[in-house]
């Protein structure tokens, strides 16, 4: 794929984790864990070669609190926050970020799903790809906005469109809130109605649209019973699906950089990750 004229996104959170656990466990002079970043960079600097992007923008979670926790405060509450390990990496994988050249993002109060759609969503003519193995991501899948889903690293991953959506999980990009609405997410925590799967939810969907049109029209006395109680719950998950916007300051400069080499080799004497130094 040529990168002319093109924005890549990537979901730094999975991607570091993915090299975390993809590379035996190491560590710095100074005891830091560096198997993460050490097999984030070479990813990163894969995904830049194989797709030579003309803007690149990579986002992380912040710690807890999160904004969402507002809206319940058990949201993620067994997955929310990274490992220690991951989290000690996180600063040095943002500043390897900006030395080689693209933008990094950590948002207080923001995950990097907020951050990504925030940044995909902007005006522009410029196609979208999203690095991510979360499917949360679905939901932003366009006509020029699609994911690519790590299968072997960076060097296989599944494209996922709007067809591909549909082929998962039997809803359009922009019912896929409304599919964790009734069916919930073991990963957000965000609990589904008992009963409602993946297929009986696609198939409502299919007919009712969304889970505001579905409730207002439960001439079933089945789903009535089900899903009457539930209103709020079911609304609740789909503000929680949903992604929030950043306000940022300014508009953000997303065009890829000249890495600074300088500052790459003194971020890699300081860690010890050799691959933070282009070869």
């Amino acid at each position: 794929m040529s990168g002319t004229g093109l924005l890549l996104l990537v979901d730094g959170d999975a991607l570091l984790y993915r090299a975390a656990h993809a590379v035996p466990p190491m560590t710095g002079p100074r005891g830091l864990p560096t198997n993460g970043l050490y097999g984030f960079a070479g990813m990163f600097r894969q995904l830049r070669a194989a797709l030579t992007p003309s803007h690149m923008a990579v986002a992380f979670t912040a710690d807890p609190p999160l904004l969402k926790h507002g809206l319940d405060p058990n949201y993620k509450i067994n997955h929310y926050e990274h490992p220690e390990e991951i989290k000690r990496q996180i600063p040095y994988a943002l500043r390897f970020v900006e030395a080689a050249g693209a933008r990094a993002f950590l948002e207080k109060g923001y995950e990097a799903d907020d951050v990504l759609a925030t940044l995909a969503r902007r005006p522009g003519r410029l196609p979208v790809r999203i690095v991510t193995s979360d499917r949360d991501f679905y939901q932003l899948v366009s006509e020029h906005v699609w994911v690519l889903r790590p299968v072997r690293g960076v060097s296989e991953m599944q494209t996922v469109d709007a067809a591909g959506v549909l082929a998962a999980f039997g809803v359009t990009p922009a019912q896929v809130p409304d599919l964790r609405a009734l069916v919930g997410d073991t990963s957000d925590d965000i609990i589904g109605v008992r009963g409602i799967g993946p297929k009986t939810a696609a198939a409502l969907l299919k007919r009712h649209g969304t889970v505001e049109a579905l409730l207002d029209s439960l001439d079933d006395s089945s789903l009535r019973t089900r899903l009457g109680p539930l209103r709020d719950r079911i609304l609740l998950n789909k503000r929680l699906s949903l992604p929030l916007t950043v306000p940022f300051a300014s508009r953000p400069d997303l065009a890829v950089r000249a890495p600074d080499h300088k500052a790459l080799h003194d971020l890699a004497r300081e860690v010890g990750v050799a691959t933070f130094v282009p070869r």
